[in-house]
């Protein structure tokens, strides 16, 4: 498998590097070929690549952490395991042109116990979403799946023996998680798999089907409104009436279920009599706090609204 290798920094020419990753799947989104990514659909990623959409080139809160705290990560896992010899990546872009599939990995390590170069990936989180959303009920480390894809990719384009995700936690200290990677094979090859068909999707025009749970946001974006079109006619449509019922159904259900939860909050809160706290028979504990919400401004923003008009009975 040829390999290309481009060095450029994305602190310093964040565009050129959106430009390289423009033309594969990389690692950091190849979960969404799989439909295993916590972000990104499938049909975004259609979209994206087929120039319908553009990737957004401002770096985001939790990227610019990521990346002012890479360094740290490191020297951190070069002081945990001093055993290890730990090498940053340097800003190189990897990309295997005939699959068109890329990454930029963060680190490499060499583990004298075991043989051949390790690939690391880093990730940071807080305290708060590790404990909720990293660790499992019996206190294991659970990587999201679309993570464990973006490492078998680095290992594969930087031909690594083993990898492994150094997640950093910041919270009032930094800890830092070591979590091993399984090379599993047929991740890959499905992977390659699905990545040709994919850019046989994107040549022959034809994008997969949406999400409508996820894909809501690469929707409004792809068919913004156009006050020039005329009345578009879906007369002859017989899901779109469907749709508008459901819609109604679904509208109605929400309104019954606030009315019920309000009702069952004042229930509650008669039956805690001015305590704030009570204890149930099952050892769940009821807690009634009273919530002060201070006045604010909301930033400028736009989404879509859908609306439904019926039209007027004619007089008799």
């Amino acid at each position: 498998m040829k390999i290309e290798r481009h060095r450029i920094n994305p602190a310093k020419n964040r565009t050129g590097w959106l430009a390289l990753r423009a033309q594969d799947i990389t690692a950091s989104v190849a979960g969404a070929i799989l439909g295993v990514h916590e972000y990104t659909t499938r049909f975004e990623l259609h979209a994206l690549k087929a120039g319908h959409l553009s990737e957004d080139p401002t770096e985001t809160p939790a990227m610019r952490r990521g990346r002012l705290l890479e360094d740290d990560a490191l020297q951190i896992l070069a002081e945990d395991r001093p055993h290890w010899r730990v090498t940053p990546a340097n800003n190189v872009y990897l990309r295997a042109p005939e699959l068109r599939i890329g990454c930029t990995p963060d680190a490499y390590a060499v583990d004298p116990e075991r043989p051949g170069r390790g690939v690391i990936q880093v990730k940071t989180t807080s305290d708060v979403v590790f404990r909720h959303k990293w660790r499992t009920e019996g206190g294991e480390i659970e990587l999201p799946l679309w993570i464990a894809v973006q490492a078998i990719v680095e290992a594969k384009l930087t031909k690594a023996a083993w990898a492994a995700v150094a997640l950093l936690v910041v919270g009032h200290g930094l800890d830092l998680h070591v979590v091993e990677i399984p090379l599993h094979a047929g991740i890959w090859d499905r992977l390659v798999e699905e990545v040709r068909a994919f850019w046989q999707g994107i040549a022959d025009g034809v994008p997969p089907p949406a999400d409508y749970s996820r894909d809501g946001n690469a929707l409004a974006a792809l068919y913004p409104p156009d006050d020039g079109l005329p009345v578009l006619d879906l007369s002859a449509d017989n899901r779109a009436p469907a749709l508008v019922d459901e819609r109604a159904a679904a509208a109605a259900a929400i309104r019954e279920a606030e009315k019920l939860k309000k009702a069952l909050d004042a229930e509650l809160v008669e039956k805690l009599a001015g305590h704030t706290q009570a204890t149930l028979g099952d050892g769940r504990t009821v807690v009634r706090k009273t919530i002060a919400r201070a006045a604010y401004s909301v930033a400028a923003t736009s989404f879509p609204q859908i609306t439904i008009r019926t039209p007027r009975k004619a007089a008799a």
